[in-house]
């Protein structure tokens, strides 16, 4: 049967969430404190869907117990799932999945999804870094405006090249929006740093739980080595979070981040896929 999930069964579900799927510690914290989460419960939990919805977008995350489950369960959570779609007005979904499993593009294809962009995940596990010479302060809210400016354009072409819309946040976003993401930032202000030469900013990065969130570099400034200065700092306050390694996350279309990513040490630990549904 299919039914909501009970806070007791939660370990289930990450443990399930978790047996292919390289997360990081942000998403099982996020698949906790979930709000929605259908399972499938046949003497256990065969599988899950969880759905987090608003605007008219959803994000979709599935697991299978077994993946002779993966079709069978996935068809059935996804059938219960489209209810929900229409009583939101859901008219955009997105998933990722593991790339090498066959079994989750077949369910996905059938479902009608299209591929969209490819994600590397990345893991370095070695020594510290000697620092250099760029100076480097904890954020402020003070830092909000120029930071988020200049992280929007310094994304944008990658995001105009793999169409995730909006390719310029800042300047596509409502105030309410700007607002709520100005008090995220602020609150994970400790994890956040700024990195200035001759009182300009030239980059920022976010490193939490060994994880690497963030690191842009100003538009301006790029090409000229401030990339990996940037970098080397962040592993080191990751690797004073955590001593066995530090991750992050990279759209494989972005070459130059992916050959500084490798060059300093970093590997690839898993290659996933995420593709989308628009709804009619």
């Amino acid at each position: 049967m299919i039914r909501d999930y009970k806070q007791s069964d939660i370990d289930e579900i990450v443990r399930i969430y978790t047996l292919e799927y390289k997360a990081m510690p942000a998403e099982i914290e996020n698949l906790k404190s979930a709000s929605k989460i259908l399972v499938y419960d046949d003497n256990g939990i065969k599988g899950f869907i969880h759905l987090v919805m608003g605007g008219g977008h959803c994000y979709v995350e599935m697991g299978a117990a077994t993946d002779e489950l993966i079709i069978p369960v996935g068809l059935k959570l996804w059938e219960e799932a489209k209810k929900l779609f229409i009583e939101k007005s859901i008219n955009f979904i997105e998933v990722f999945h593991v790339k090498d499993n066959l079994t989750w593009q077949q369910l996905f294809n059938e479902i009608g999804f299209e591929y969209w962009y490819s994600v590397y995940r990345f893991s370095y596990d070695g020594a510290k870094f000697n620092e250099h010479n760029i100076r480097a302060v904890k954020y402020e809210d003070k830092y909000y405006e120029d930071k988020i400016r200049l992280e929007s354009e310094a994304f944008s072409v990658l995001r105009r090249e793999n169409d995730i819309k909006p390719y310029n946040w800042y300047l596509s976003a409502s105030k309410e929006a700007i607002e709520n993401n100005r008090k995220a930032t602020l609150a994970e202000k400790e994890y956040v740093y700024i990195f200035f030469e001759n009182n300009e900013m030239v980059g920022a990065s976010m490193v939490k739980n060994a994880e690497i969130d963030l690191l842009f570099v100003n538009i301006k400034y790029q090409g000229k080595g401030y990339g990996k200065k940037i970098l080397e700092f962040t592993i080191n306050r990751g690797l004073e979070q955590n001593a066995a390694g530090v991750n992050l996350n990279a759209l494989a279309s972005n070459e130059k981040a992916l050959k500084l990513y490798k060059n300093i040490g970093f590997k690839v630990v898993q290659a996933q896929d995420c593709r989308r549904l628009i709804i009619k």
